[in-house]
């Protein structure tokens, strides 16, 4: 009996690892260089609807990893609570479908599909890109004058 209950869990975590494409307990060990945002000629950011995520570890974080690694990409992010990803990329070497395509192939490809919800959204970030700065500076001179 303790065999029969055994072999049950084995193939379900089996079951759950292929699902999440975590065939592997390997780690990568390769770096991927993102592009440097204030250094794109046309930095556009999509928020993509993404389905068929099942985990957050294999299907989010993986496609996350992906389309991290397209060049010209300069931030990727994938939210599995929400749903959605949010990609920086420049636009004068890459396209919304480049985007689309690589959630789409992730993982053996024909498990997930994007939709484009928000063309040029604005992330939340901590950093202010040097154009902000240098504005935010020189309006501050200005008050004092």
């Amino acid at each position: 009996m303790k065999t029969r209950i055994l072999s049950v869990a084995i193939m379900a975590s089996a079951a759950f690892l292929i699902g999440c494409g975590q065939t592997s307990t390997e780690t990568a060990t390769e770096e991927v260089q993102m592009m440097n945002i204030d250094e794109m000629k046309t930095p556009t950011t999509l928020a993509v609807k993404i389905e068929g995520m099942s985990c957050p570890a294999g299907c989010a974080a993986k496609i996350q990893e992906d389309c991290g690694k397209l060049a010209g990409v300069g931030a990727s992010e994938v939210n599995f609570e929400k749903g959605i990803g949010y990609f920086t990329f420049d636009a004068s070497l890459l396209s919304q479908e480049d985007v689309l395509k690589c959630i789409s192939n992730t993982n053996g490809g024909g498990i997930y599909s994007g939709t484009v919800v928000e063309e040029d959204v604005e992330v939340e970030s901590d950093e202010a890109t040097t154009e902000e700065a240098l504005h935010t500076e020189k309006n501050e001179d200005e008050a004092h004058v």
